[in-house]
């Protein structure tokens, strides 16, 4: 039935009926794997190039239509949003800052009024202590305030 022929990787078929010769091609044909869909170069299943975009007609008989934004008008309209973000910003901040201020304000005046009433300490060489220099700052600052 099979021989081998003078090509090794070749099978041939010698004193074979035509019909079992051809069920035998029918049989390994539908033996033989097709390579993976992704190994393909062209396949109908996937499309291969994105949608043509058409030019849209215009209608001299319609209403007017409103002109297509261009590409600097939409980044004008980019820049304007990213300037009103960077005001509201920086309001907050001044907020922050103003609420800040006023607390460190209060802190300073609480302090001051208990300033007299707090027990001076001494230091070991019998000096009594002063206020620290960076508290008359803050008393400069806060006078700045005002």
């Amino acid at each position: 039935m099979f021989a081998p022929a003078e090509d090794p990787l070749l099978t041939v078929f010698e004193g074979s009926s035509p019909g079992d010769v051809s069920h035998t091609r029918l049989l390994w044909s539908s033996l033989s794997l097709l390579p993976p869909l992704e190994a393909r170069l062209v396949s109908a299943d996937i499309r291969q190039r994105l949608p043509v975009s058409r030019p849209q007609r215009s209608s001299s008989t319609g209403p007017m239509q409103q002109p297509q934004p261009t590409f600097e008008h939409a980044l004008l309209q980019e820049r304007l949003q990213e300037r009103q973000r960077y005001a509201a910003m920086a309001d907050r901040r001044r907020e922050i800052m103003a609420l800040l201020r006023r607390q460190r304000e209060q802190r300073i005046r609480r302090e001051l009024v208990s300033v007299d009433f707090k027990p001076k300490k001494e230091l070991s060489g019998g000096e009594k202590l002063r206020k620290p220099p960076d508290s008359e700052a803050d008393e400069e600052l806060v006078k700045q305030l005002q």
